[in-house]
This record gives C-alpha cells, structure tokens and sequence, in this order.
C-alpha cells in the first residue's frame, strides 16, 4: 500500500514542475536619467510581470512637477525554455517644470503602488553637455555679434539628424527672458559629414534685445526620440524609442545701450527710406477737388507691425480723407523691410497758396553709429477758384425798367375750382393707365410674350459717362467719386471700390490700376490719360450689377 502511495506522489510532483511556476505580481519603475537639465525629455518606463487588462496607469500625480506627454503601452507572453512570463509596461515622457530635487511620486496601478523616485533638475549651463551621438547634432549662428537696444538680430540653428525619428519639437533660442519668434520658412537639404548623409532642417528666429548688456544664448533645445532596432534573441529584434535631449553651442551677444545724445523716439536700422511718391507743386488745384498725396516709408530689420506713425501735422482747416495705411514686407540685398504706405485725399477751401508742412523723423544708422533724419521738404500747392459754367442773361431794355411794373390780382375762387378739376382728371388719367397695363400683361401672358425690364435711369452714371466721353481727368474723378459713394454709402475711398464692384477678379484688377493711373493724371498734367479702358469697365459693372439685381429673388423692384 505503501508503494502506490508514494508512485502517486511522485506521478504528481512531475506533473505539476511541468507546468510553470506561478509566482507573485510585481511592479518596478525607472527613468532614463536620474539627473536632467531643466528643458530635456525623458522616461519614466513602468513594468508589471502580468498582462491583465485591468491593470490601469494614472499619471494625473505627475502633472503638478512635470509636464506629461501621451503614454504609450506594450503588453507580451514568452513561453522560453520550459518558462513562463508575461510583462505590461507603460513609457511615459516628462519634462520638468522647474529647477531643484524633485520627486515622481508613487503611483496607482490596480492595486500595487510604485516606488517615489528622485530627480535633480538643473540649468542648462551647471551641466557640459557633450553630444557623443553622431546620429544627432545641432549648429548655430547669429548675423550679428554687435546690436542696439532694440535692434533686430536673427538666430540660424541647422539640425542633423541620420536615423528615423519620432515626435520631434525644437524649443526656441533664448536669453534673460526674451522670447525669439519664428522667421520665415523651414529649408530641408541633405549633406554628408564624415561619411554619414544627414537630413538637415534650418531654422531662423528673429530676436530683439530690450536691456544692455552682454548675455549668453541658450541653444534651441530638439527633443524627442530615435528609433532602434536592438536584438532580443538570435532570431528575435525589437524596435525601440530611444530619447533624445540635443542641444547646440551657446552664443554670445553684446547689446549696446541707447546714445544719450540722440533725439526723439528711438528708432534703429541699418537704412531707412521716407519717400514721396508724386510730385504735388507741379499743377495748380481748384478750391474742392480732392488732391491725392501717398507717402512710402520703407525700413530695414523691424517687423511690419512695428513701423512708426508719421505725424501730417496739416492745417486744421484743411479736410483730409485718410485710407487705412497698407503694410507690406519685402527683401533687398538680403535685408528684410517694413514698409507703410500711406494714402490719403486732402481737400482745400479757400484760394491762394496751400503748405503742406515738412515731415521728419528721427533715426539712428547701426551701420555708421549716427543718427540721421529723413525729411520730406515743404511743399506749396496754388490753390485756384473753382470752375463755373455761365449762363448769358440778355440785358432789359432801357425802356422796360422805367415803366411801371402791372398789378396782378389773383382769382381764388377760379384757382381752386380749376385745382380740383385738374386732380380729378389726373386720377381718371392714372385709373386708365392702370387698366391699359393690366390688360396688356393679361394678353402678354397668355401668349408667352417675353417681358421686358426697363433698368431706372442713374444720375451719376449719366454724368460719369459724360466725364469719361469729354476724358477730362478731374470731371472724371469727381463724378467717379460720386457714383461709387452713391452705389456704397459707406466708401470711404476709391481705392476700395473695385473690391465692392460684382466684376470678376481679373477686371477688379483692372479697374483698381485704372483708377490709380486716374489719380496720377489728377495731380500731375503730364500724364496722358485715355478713358476708354475704365468706361468700358464701369459699363460691364453697371451691366453686371443690373443682372445680378434681375435675378435677386429679394429684389423688391423685380417684376
């Protein structure tokens, strides 16, 4: 008996060492770098040897020291060598929110709790970074060692990058709180170094120091990751996400403070142009017509939205009708320029000699270390009587003016009955009228007659269209002033016109450079003007307006 207690015991032991040992759930948390520069990403990787899906990760504890990127999870069973294991992990990538010993406290995952894990975090310059990693570098440059306060300076960072790369965010340059703003467009190229072809990204940042001083650059800070392939077994390769914290060489940059001798508001370029774009003392003005005046101002390295106002300073009896100031941008001989335009209608009053006082404005050359003021001089404009039309009035006879003049006596009673009568007739007049419509819309119907549309009659395009037949510039003017005011109340200017008009885009094109060869011709006499080309584009809006209108279902004045 005896025996086949102790067969049956052994039968059992081997049958239960072929299975696998289970063993108790255990979790372990890690980071990549235990010491990490304020700035840089890395990973807190968590692994539990079990795949259970109820097993959750809640990293809202990490949020109050860290900045918490997606997480990713990976679950996976290995049956090697008669063994059993099963893994869950979780990769979560973290940026410090600030400077010191900071802890990842523990965290929930079911019911186990991970270990709290201390962090030094410190300023990038307490720690020599050395990029060992050929895969990834950074260059960079500034086009200027030497600024003013205020002064436009732009920051170059190359990136180099040779293997696959996920997630990738560049942080940009900074020094003593002042931000850099992005400049223009990323180039991608391709070069080799030592051997090894890298894809390279080149971007360029513009920087404005608003204290003196000389300051150190912090580098752009690329983080993300790589992606390698690391061996697993001899038949076996994982692909893995490895971080990356690249940084490039700190620069250096002097900035110079204001000269106290200058004057007036600070202003810095390396060139600066104020110019007047049509010559106003070449004509003569009469009193009432608009006289159009346009400045440029054009400056090298300063944003478009920070160009500043020029001051008219005109007579307050003058009546100036402004257009809002156009901003551009352009690059010459590789300086980048601000440029305002400004536009506006001055109208004079009074006969005689109008000034329009001279404009300055104070700047400072970086390129000469001077300051310099540009100046548009003082212009004086004759101002003349109107144009009128006279109407001949045959004198009175001598005779005439000594006789005495009749007495005439008025009647009434006949005035009345004779106001009456005439009303009486007109609304029998308007009844027939009436009827006679009415019945020919009844016949017209009936035989399918197509009706006709009668378009009222426009005033102001009459008198344009007279103006544009004589092709005398000002009467053109003024009357085109006129019609588009009628046709949008709210127009302010004629520049704004061929926007409003229903022509297409080619012909609002065309009509805006006609108007603007128009207001050339006004101010200065030299110019041949034709005005055929802008009375056949005025007809074709007038034309398209009133189709546009025939086939408005809420036009009310459509039949």
């Amino acid at each position: 008996m005896k025996s086949k207690f102790s067969l049956f015991g052994l039968l059992l032991g081997a049958l239960l060492t072929s299975f696998p040992v289970l063993s108790a759930v255990q979790v372990s948390a890690t980071v990549s770098d235990n010491s990490v520069v304020l700035g840089d990403l890395f990973i807190l990787t968590i692994s539990i040897n079990d795949n259970d899906d109820d097993y959750q990760l809640d990293t809202r504890p990490l949020e109050t020291s860290f900045t918490v990127y997606r997480s990713s999870q990976s679950q996976k069973t290995e049956y090697i060598n008669g063994e059993f294991s099963q893994q869950t992990q979780w990769q979560v990538r973290l940026q410090a929110k600030k400077i010191g010993q900071l802890t990842i406290p523990s965290l929930k995952i079911g019911e186990l709790y991970t270990e709290a894990i201390k962090i030094k975090v410190i300023q990038a310059s307490q720690k020599e970074r050395v990029n060992n990693n050929s895969a990834v570098f950074i260059e960079n440059s500034i086009d200027k060692e030497h600024v003013y306060i205020g002064q436009t300076f732009i920051f170059t960072t190359k990136l180099y990058i040779s293997q696959n790369s996920n997630e990738l965010d560049l942080l940009a340059p900074r020094f003593d709180g002042v931000d850099a703003t992005v400049f223009g467009k990323d180039k991608n190229s391709q070069t080799v170094r030592n051997g090894i072809r890298y894809n390279t990204i080149t971007r360029q940042y513009k920087m404005n120091a608003t204290q003196a001083g000389q300051f150190e650059i912090d580098s752009p800070l690329l983080t993300g990751t790589l992606r390698k392939v690391v061996a697993v077994s001899e038949w076996q390769n994982r692909v893995i996400s490895d971080p990356i914290n690249v940084r490039g060489e700190r620069l250096t940059i002097n900035i110079k403070a204001i000269p106290e001798n200058f004057q007036g508001k600070w202003l810095i370029s390396e060139d600066l142009r104020l110019i007047e774009d049509n010559n106003l003392t070449a004509q003569s003005y009469n009193v009432g017509e608009p006289i159009t005046r346009s400045i440029t101002l054009q400056i090298a390295s300063i944003d478009k939205d920070k160009l500043p106002n020029i001051k008219l300073n005109y007579p307050k009896s003058l009546r100036v009708y402004p257009d809002q100031d156009q901003l551009e941008e352009g690059q010459v001989n590789g300086l980048t320029y601000g440029i305002r335009i400004i536009r506006h209608a001055i109208i004079a009053d009074k006969v005689g000699t109008l000034t329009l006082p001279e404009i300055k404005l104070n700047w400072f050359n970086s390129r000469t270390n001077q300051q310099q003021t540009a100046t548009l001089p003082a212009q004086n404009l004759t101002i003349i009587a109107a144009e009128k039309q006279s109407i001949n009035i045959p004198p009175t006879p001598q005779s005439e003016i000594n006789q005495p003049k009749p007495t005439i006596i008025v009647n009434n009673g006949a005035l009345i009955y004779w106001q009456i009568t005439a009303a009486l007739l007109i609304v029998i007049i308007l009844f027939m009228i009436f009827y006679h419509l009415s019945y020919r819309r009844t016949v017209t119907t009936n035989n399918q007659i197509k009706k006709i549309k009668v378009t009222p009659l426009n005033h102001h395009y009459t008198t344009l269209q007279n103006s544009l037949t004589k092709n005398s510039a000002r009467e053109s003017y003024k009357a085109l002033l006129a019609y588009a005011q009628q046709q949008y109340p709210t127009l302010k200017s004629l520049h704004t016109f061929a926007d409003k008009t229903t022509l297409n885009q080619q012909q609002k094109q065309q009509l805006s450079s006609e108007i603007k060869i128009l207001e050339k011709c006004c101010s200065d006499n030299s110019h041949v003007w034709s005005a055929n080309k802008l009375a056949l584009l005025l007809k074709h809006c007038e034309s398209t307006k009133n189709e546009q209108q025939a086939k408005d279902p809420m036009n009310l004045n459509h039949k």
